[in-house]
């Protein structure tokens, strides 16, 4: 039997997958709604915000595009946070 080396690595070394996002209300929704940022990446001086990849997530921006409810405070609230990380 051969083994890839994807196969044998840990589990904490394995690429997960992530939904990338840079529009700061949607990740701003998302963080409301309980998901984490894995990472912000910087391109072409925009920020872009990656989660983890999950049914959860897509369900999530399903309800966001068909406006879904969060509490408005901690929406803004973690949209200014997000825009002072972003700059």
């Amino acid at each position: 039997m051969i083994t890839t080396h994807e196969e044998t690595m840990n589990l904490s070394e394995r690429p997960t997958q992530a939904y990338e996002t840079s529009d700061l209300n949607l990740a701003s929704y998302l963080r409301c709604r309980g998901f984490i940022i894995q990472d912000i990446l910087r391109q072409n001086g925009r920020a872009i915000f990656k989660f983890a990849e999950s049914p959860e997530v897509h369900r999530a921006i399903l309800e966001y595009a068909n406006d879904g409810v969060v509490g408005v405070r901690s929406f803004c609230n973690t949209l200014r946070d997000l825009k002072g990380i972003a700059r």
